[in-house]
């Protein structure tokens, strides 16, 4: 079905270059427009698809697992398989249920975070984290091609900004000495906002089923919340409020291009596109805005008639808007009356900070009544534009 769906935007990307720059008739855009629809069916039927491979997978690998375990027969574990282990041992039943083993394998774990939580807290295993890291692409799309850099601790890291745009070289002449052309640095601290994924309620019947992958329901509820909230203040950050929130997209953009009217065309992200130094367009730029703005942008034509919108071939060829790749991220606003609904630029220059070391609390007698369990994941991490020259925003015209 790959191959087909391969295939089949060929064809679209052949037709788009065999027309060429002449006008686009009535027939072809039909025959464009058919083989549009068909390549979203395949998209859809491809979708449905791994995600049955995706449950296969992870049945297979879990039996995997317990053969390996039967096979080792007691032998020594090794150290990511026993924090799985205390991780498992913790989500069930708590820190009193652990032998003295587990606890020295928690004790361990611990000890690798910066500050040490004695109050029911887990800094759960790298394994964990990177599944949830993982499963967070789904919902972060800016953070997919921003420049995120993982830290050991939260303290405070200084990080130089600056706008090189108008800096030039000169010409100098024989023994003559040369000017002074001061670069202007701002200095701005990359901190650790606190993210909570707020409370997961788990039954207690649940968790003493040892038939259910408590790893794997954990990992995709914390991934949803702590995905949407980091993703959401990627983009809407203030920088202001209590408690401080970082300084996302939308308010480190300074740059913007406003709609010549109260809709979109082609010619409005044409604007944007050329509203970023030429210097940076030579790099690997991207637009970003949500899907709802996907639909429209992919339906737009040129002044010759012809879709601005060219589909993939591969992960290797990616989809396409007037030439350049594109992210989905449902942070970004939809196309409304002065709202920034689309950025493009060189986004390695938005600075993504993660703090490695997730903790995870158990509740108990908070929902004792209920018969319930409840955990409280804490996902540290903050963000900055280091040069306001590389990405500018769209802004939708108001009536």
């Amino acid at each position: 079905m790959r191959q087909k769906k391969t295939t089949l935007a060929n064809q679209m990307r052949s037709l788009h270059t065999e027309i060429g720059d002449t006008a686009w008739s009535d027939e072809q855009r039909s025959k464009w427009d058919a083989m549009k629809s068909d390549l979203s069916n395949l998209d859809t039927q491809i979708e449905r698809e791994e995600e049955l491979r995706s449950l296969d997978q992870s049945f297979s690998e879990n039996n995997q697992e317990q053969h390996q375990e039967h096979r080792n027969g007691g032998q020594e574990k090794t150290a990511e398989q026993r924090q799985k282990q205390a991780f498992d041992v913790f989500v069930r039943s708590g820190l009193g249920e652990m032998d003295p083993e587990l606890r020295s394998v928690l004790k361990e774990m611990r000890a690798q975070g910066t500050d040490p939580d004695t109050s029911g807290g887990f800094t759960v295993p790298k394994e964990f984290q990177s599944r949830v890291i993982d499963k967070m692409k789904a919902y972060g799309g800016v953070a997919n091609i921003a420049n995120v850099i993982y830290t050991s601790n939260g303290r405070e890291l200084p990080w130089a900004t600056s706008d090189g745009t108008e800096e030039v070289g000169e010409l100098v002449g024989e023994n003559t000495q040369t000017g002074e052309g001061d670069t202007t640095f701002g200095t701005v601290s990359l901190g650790a906002k606190n993210l909570s994924s707020k409370v997961i309620r788990a039954s207690n019947a649940l968790l003493q089923d040892s038939g259910v992958d408590m790893e794997a329901y954990l990992t995709g509820r914390i991934a949803m919340r702590i995905g949407r909230g980091e993703s959401k203040l990627l983009i809407t950050g203030s920088g202001t409020g209590t408690p401080l929130q970082p300084k996302g997209l939308g308010a480190s953009v300074t740059g913007s291009t406003t709609t010549a009217a109260t809709d979109f065309n082609w010619k409005d992200l044409t604007s944007l596109k050329h509203a970023v130094d030429p210097a940076y367009r030579e790099g690997q730029c991207y637009w970003l805005f949500n899907d709802n703005t996907l639909k429209i942008v992919s339906d737009l034509v040129d002044g010759q008639n012809r879709p601005i919108w060219l589909p993939a071939l591969s992960t290797d060829v990616p989809a396409t808007i007037l030439g350049k790749p594109y992210q989905i991220d449902q942070g970004v606003a939809d196309a409304e009356a002065n709202a920034k609904f689309a950025y493009f630029g060189d986004f390695s220059k938005f600075i993504v900070r993660r703090v490695n070391g997730m903790m995870i609390k158990r509740l108990v007698e908070r929902y004792a009544d209920y018969d319930q369990t409840g955990f409280l994941a804490f996902h540290r991490f903050d963000c900055l534009l280091e040069d306001t020259a590389a990405i500018k925003a769209l802004v939708l015209k108001a009536a």
